[in-house]
């Protein structure tokens, strides 16, 4: 008989340090990561978490240019599930989570602007961090740069139409 699995990405072994809390809370805790993919990721608590709790996930090692779930500052993630790992003296859980959205800025429950898609990564962000191309589309500081430098002006405009959706 063999093991099937339901993940529909691919998880890489990663311990990456982060800081988790509860979404509806700026109490946040330090942990660290067993393994990640785009889809989701396992770490660690110091609690128990129940299935559907969502919560904020911050990389401690945030850099835009890094591949990898570092190159986002914080991730929106609902937890799947979790289960005790050890209990001799300090207990400690793994949680599974899936990512609901990532951002180049910290998500807390603080944040009360209104926040929109990058229109070429994906990540939330503030709508005043965005910044608009000359035709609409918004994108976060970090992919206005990549934007940018493309060399040649026709390419841009055909990006441009592509991420607005006028593509005919």
């Amino acid at each position: 008989m063999t093991a099937t699995t339901q993940r529909s990405n691919e998880r890489t072994a990663r311990q990456i340090p982060i800081q988790y809390a509860l979404l509806d809370s700026d109490q946040f805790h330090t942990a660290r990561t067993y393994d990640f993919s785009s889809g989701g990721l396992c770490y660690e608590t110091h609690e128990p978490l129940r299935p559907g709790t969502d919560v904020c996930i911050v990389m401690e090692n945030y850099d835009p240019d890094m591949p990898g779930p570092e190159s986002f500052r914080s991730y929106v993630a609902s937890i799947r599930w979790a289960h005790l790992l050890s209990k001799n003296g300090t207990e400690r859980y793994a949680a599974g989570a899936r990512i609901i959205t990532c951002s180049h800025d910290l998500i807390t429950a603080q944040n009360q602007l209104p926040h929109h898609l990058c229109d070429l990564c994906g990540a939330m962000m503030p709508l005043n961090k965005l910044e608009m191309t000359n035709a609409g589309a918004q994108l976060c500081a970090n992919c206005m740069k990549h934007f940018s430098s493309i060399p040649s002006a026709e390419i841009r405009r055909c990006v441009e139409r592509y991420l607005v959706g006028n593509v005919i």
